[in-house]
């Protein structure tokens, strides 16, 4: 499986060109699945958990679980300057209950994932936080 997470798309040239690399022949040539947002329906979310604090629906059942397609979680957006609540200590926090390992990314940040491999593309600021 390959997966290219962003916070905000294609936002750069090192996001455009992991992404060329991921599918391995030119864009107009490939097929690919995007989903723009993941904010409306958290349960589409790849990570296995978002953090208490970030559900906004509650499955059935309760709690903070998604797919699980990857085995760390996200904070997207961090430190973006329309969103005062995404700050690298709100991510600290968020990080701290989270039961995996957790990415603080900006959206100039991609979390590649090739076979469980996982790696980060960036041109801004990003956070590794573990348990």
């Amino acid at each position: 499986m390959k997966l290219l997470l962003t916070s905000a798309g294609v936002k750069n040239t090192s996001i455009h060109d992991t992404l060329v690399d991921l599918l391995g022949k030119p864009m107009a040539d490939a097929n690919a699945l995007c989903i723009p947002t993941a904010s409306y329906g958290h349960p589409m979310v790849m990570a296995p958990h978002i953090g208490e604090e970030a559900v906004r629906w509650q499955p059935a059942g309760g709690g903070d679980r998604a797919l699980g397609m990857v085995d760390f979680s996200i904070f997207p957006h961090l430190d973006h300057v329309n969103l005062p609540e995404d700050t690298m200590a709100d991510a600290e926090k968020w990080a701290a209950a989270l039961p995996v390992p957790g990415y603080g990314i900006d959206d100039e940040t991609a979390i590649k994932v090739t076979d469980g491999v996982v790696e980060v593309v960036s041109e801004g600021h990003w956070k590794l936080f573990t348990p």
